[in-house]
């Protein structure tokens, strides 16, 4: 599962749920200021969320922030700052319920808002599979792109630690 040489990862599926330039840029090793301060805020809240059901697990192309078996199966859970990008959630948490299924697992997930005390279920539903498998395809066919996509100015971009390297040339005003 990859797009040529770029490895497809949850994180890419997030990225690209946001912005199909920020996945552009990450998937080509061009990563953000790790110290911007809503990366480090993020960070700081997935370590210090939940501690006691913390099992992080990593494979290929996964990061899992919370694993649990449970009678019925697996639960894996996204730890996540805010629900203001659930769309963005539910992609790189329905990519990593298909490759667990795809790997044999039976898995459901859980997106953990722990700022807004929230935890929602996630099933890999035949919507979300067909939402996934065609961001799959996107994200291949936008990785093997040699330019990343031009920039657009959307909400998402005032706190984004990629602003300054979209935007720099601009004058204040100029959007």
């Amino acid at each position: 599962m990859g797009a040529g040489t770029v490895p497809l990862t949850g994180t890419l599926f997030w990225y690209y749920g946001v912005c199909p330039r920020q996945a552009w840029l990450m998937g080509h090793a061009l990563e953000p200021y790790p110290d911007h301060e809503l990366l480090a805020l993020g960070r700081l809240i997935q370590e210090t969320s939940y501690r006691e059901a913390r099992k992080e697990v990593s494979l290929p192309g996964i990061r899992l922030d919370i694993v649990a078996r449970e009678e019925e199966g697996l639960v894996v859970a996204e730890v996540k700052r805010g629900s203001g990008a659930k769309e963005a959630h539910l992609l790189q948490l329905g990519y990593y319920l298909l490759r667990l299924e795809q790997m044999g697992l039976r898995a459901w997930g859980e997106l953990r808002y722990p700022e807004e005390r929230r935890v929602e279920r996630v099933e890999l539903t035949e919507e979300l599979r067909a939402r996934v498998l065609a961001t799959e395809a996107a994200l291949a066919r936008l990785l093997e792109e040699p330019l990343p996509p031009k920039p657009q100015r959307i909400p998402a971009c005032g706190p984004c630690a990629y602003f300054e390297f979209c935007f720099a040339g601009e004058v204040e005003g100029d959007a």
